[in-house]
């Protein structure tokens, strides 16, 4: 379950927030820093905690501020988005700071910016969608457009991370999300595996379509085949 606490050590990320991005994100922190305690969930992998800004800035320390600053610099290096979110890490405990956002039962965070129309997709669709992925320093991973074409995958059959995949099964049609994955709903670690550390992942998402697939039996064979 989900618990509500106050967390000992929350970061200060808005505190050193360039002045454009602490004006933007004042409006909605008025509204949802009102309350004093931080949403988390605790997990094999560590507490993984949500903050807004002000919720933040009530309990940080002097070390948060220095921690938030380092950050900051390199996310905005690294050019990162307009109401990216901010992380600051306590041992194996995480805490992801920004408005606007809403985490699940699971411990997924997220944030919608379009609700899109239609159904939510069910197991064994097919899901088209766009994405750009980044980590905890803002920095571009992997990207569809880049790659020039959008990505696509069957739901249930474990071709993505299990947080992504969580994400975009709450999602319709031409709906834009930006899904954090925590470490415990995130991918192996190791030298076999492309990940070094166990971080958050994010992932800024557009749902282009959803397919259903049939499965085809001819012989001793058969496919899928989704439209």
């Amino acid at each position: 379950a989900v618990e509500e606490s106050v967390a000992a050590t929350p970061p200060a990320l808005v505190a050193e927030a360039a002045p454009a991005e602490a004006a933007a994100a004042a409006a909605p922190a008025a509204a949802a820093g009102r309350g004093t305690t931080i949403t988390q969930k605790i997990t094999d992998e560590g507490a993984i905690r949500l903050a807004t800004s002000q919720q933040a800035t009530r309990n940080m320390t002097p070390t948060d501020r220095q921690i938030f600053a380092l950050n900051s610099r390199v996310q905005a290096q690294n050019r990162a988005p307009v109401d990216f979110p901010g992380f600051i890490r306590e041992g194996f405990d995480i805490t992801v700071v920004g408005e606007g956002y809403v985490m699940d039962k699971d411990g997924l965070i997220y944030k919608d910016f379009a609700e899109g129309k239609g159904p939510l997709p069910s197991e064994g669709q097919q899901v088209v969608f766009d994405y750009t992925a980044y980590n905890e320093s803002g920095a571009v991973i992997d990207s569809s457009y880049r790659k020039g074409r959008a990505a696509e995958t069957r739901l249930g059959i474990q071709g993505l991370i299990p947080g992504f995949e969580m994400g975009i099964r709450g999602m319709r049609p031409g709906g834009k999300r930006r899904i954090v994955v925590p470490p415990a709903l995130g991918p192996p670690v190791g030298p076999s595996t492309f990940f070094s550390a166990k971080q958050c992942e994010v992932f800024d998402v557009e749902l282009r379509q959803i397919r259903k697939c049939e499965r085809r039996q001819m012989l001793m064979f058969s496919d899928v085949v989704c439209e």
